[in-house]
């Protein structure tokens, strides 16, 4: 996903304080029908203008009130999977810079598994930033926090085009393939391309202990 590296300024915050509420109270119920159906949900910061074709994160303060709506909803979603009595997966998906990309995923029965191996552990360890979010750090050490890596992934397929389409240079091209921390071949039908894969940041995947 592309984000807009240029910064504009955005007007009218007591109304995009109370977009937050109103998103909780549309994701706060997990909507059981669905979740029974298919086995496994999510929900995103569907928020304008952050979450738009081109990202933008919002300001810190902005983000401490979107994570402590996020939350809620978790612990919302989490009381209704333990009445289920069933094993489930349920996660904060918490990124860090890309914070708007956050989102909380469930999955139980066929499907508990099917999140599992989304990122990449990172090798490196650190602390949890609380630092960022000091005003709810007594709610995120009820969480266990495991550290991955935001990854972006393009293949050389992807590459090519861009630069036949006039969104990417041949210099912007060998910059991502000289930057990428692994390399993949992925065969397929049509033999096979390589996948490159770029650090975009941190991804804390957050369970409540």
């Amino acid at each position: 996903m592309f984000y807009h590296s240029e910064k504009k300024k955005i007007r009218g915050w007591k109304r995009h304080k109370r977009k937050i509420e109103r998103w909780k109270q549309d994701v706060i119920d997990l909507d059981s029908d669905y979740f029974s159906e298919y086995q496994r949900t999510y929900t995103k910061l569907w928020i304008h203008p952050f979450f738009a074709l081109i990202r933008r994160n919002p300001p810190q303060w902005y983000n401490r009130l979107l994570l402590e709506a996020m939350i809620d909803v978790y612990l919302a979603w989490h009381q209704k999977m333990k009445a289920e009595n069933e094993d489930f997966y349920l996660k904060i998906w918490l990124y860090d810079p890309r914070f708007i990309e956050s989102q909380i995923v469930v999955a139980y029965r066929d499907c508990l598994g099917f999140y599992e191996h989304t990122f990449e552990l990172r090798p490196n360890k650190k602390e949890f930033p609380y630092d960022k979010f000091y005003s709810l750090k007594n709610k995120l050490e009820k969480f266990e926090w495991q550290l991955h890596i935001d990854s972006e992934y393009f293949t050389d397929n992807d590459l090519k085009e861009y630069i036949e389409e006039g969104l990417m240079t041949e210099t912007e091209s060998s910059q991502i393939i000289q930057k990428a921390f692994k390399t993949l071949r992925i065969e397929n039908e049509f033999g096979g391309v390589l996948q490159y894969s770029l650090d975009k940041g941190d991804v804390w995947v957050g369970t409540l202990k």
